[in-house]
């Protein structure tokens, strides 16, 4: 069983609801933000992005002092009544709808709630102190589960429902706050019946409230698992040699054929560059996952890549981005590999093997805002 609980929220006031959250920090550019914090005093953005001193401890002290300055101009708001929130983002392709919970960091460390990535510890200590320091979760980790779904309709009536809005992109946010304790208990009965849970995203977040000794529990976002939506992150590598170096020592791995169009969900390594795309054909394939055989039979021997996510020649590009759109972006000194999908079961049976994927090896849908739905520790 894992143990779920209702908790005391900060979240926007309601006029300024549609204008604090954003999407999470590294999706932003720089020109982005700067245009986003000159039209929108209210946008989270405004918290969290600052001219950076060398002290991390001033600067986690600086967002602390920010987050005071929202509180008392009311535009966050404590909600000291423990509750349950029913999260839905919808837009044209996509409708999620799940539940905003804490969850128990005992249950983390006991392994009930299971992990498919490793944490890099820098990461970890860096945001327990964080943590500490600003005494804020700004976005809950998304979870995942095998079981059935625990919200009913019954639940989202209109007189439970706190919010509901557009952003700039279109996408619609509903949320209705679950404060009755019929219903709470309702909920922690249906999860009591679940074995385990597992991190869709938010590996570091989850790792580093463990890590921070002063509270017992991390804000998280569950769905089933039928809900999420997965797609690859494929592989942009800015390249040192040549076009006829790179085919002469890829040849040695196995046999490469130029191919009009890259094949769907292929075992088998797909490139473009030079205009053309090309595959890899593998007679003796050794690993399961495409992004571990790029690894070790390409990036580490070829490049001398030994971590992808610290290293300057690669970019990953989420695959909801279309194809032809990236393609058309390409370098003339980039190669790009193409990834396949990961799917759920697969990392469900990853994460219970004790085993993990690559770093970048998915990219889950939804994604929650920043400074939407909040918890102070």
């Amino acid at each position: 069983m894992v143990k779920i609980s209702p908790f005391s929220s900060l979240r926007p006031s309601k006029e300024l609801v549609s204008k604090v959250p954003t999407k999470a920090y590294n999706q932003y550019s720089k020109k982005e933000i700067k245009k986003e914090k000159e039209k929108n005093k209210y946008s989270f953005l405004n918290i969290i992005d600052f001219k950076k001193e060398a002290n991390l401890k001033t600067n986690y002290t600086i967002i602390k002092d920010k987050i005071d300055d929202f509180k008392s101009k009311n535009i966050l708001q404590i909600n000291d009544k423990k509750s349950f929130y029913i999260y839905q983002q919808s837009s044209e392709k996509n409708t999620f709808t799940g539940l905003i919970c804490t969850v128990s960091l005992e249950d983390y460390k006991k392994n009930k709630i299971k992990i498919h990535e490793k944490t890099i510890e820098k990461r970890e200590i860096l945001f327990a102190k964080y943590l500490s320091i600003t005494k804020i979760h700004a976005e809950p980790v998304l979870l995942t589960h095998n079981g059935q779904d625990c919200i009913s309709e019954t639940m989202m009536l209109e007189k439970n429902k706190i919010y509901d809005f557009k952003d700039v992109e279109g996408v619609n946010h509903k949320i209705w706050q679950i404060d009755q304790q019929n219903s709470i208990k309702k909920i922690i009965d249906i999860f009591a019946q679940i074995n385990s849970l597992y991190i869709a995203d938010g590996h570091h977040r989850m790792a580093s409230s463990a890590r921070n000794k002063r509270n017992q529990t991390c804000l998280a976002y569950i769905l089933p698992k039928k809900q999420l939506k997965v797609y690859p992150f494929h592989r942009v590598l800015n390249s040192k040699i040549n076009y006829q170096q790179l085919i002469h020592r890829i040849s040695n791995i196995g046999e490469i054929k130029i191919i009009k169009e890259p094949e769907e969900h292929s075992k088998n390594i797909q490139f473009y560059t030079n205009k053309k795309w090309h595959i890899i054909i593998d007679h003796n394939p050794s690993y399961n996952l495409l992004v571990e055989k790029l690894m070790q039979n390409i990036l580490t021997p070829i490049f001398k890549i030994h971590d992808e996510r610290n290293n300057k020649q690669i970019r990953f590009i989420p695959g909801t981005q279309p194809i032809p759109f990236l393609l058309a972006k390409l370098k003339t000194n980039e190669i790009f590999f193409l990834m396949t999908t990961i799917n759920l079961d697969t990392i469900i049976n990853i994460a219970n093997q004790h085993r993990t994927t690559p770093p970048k090896s998915t990219f889950i849908l939804p994604k929650i805002p920043s400074g939407l739905i909040m918890m102070e520790l």
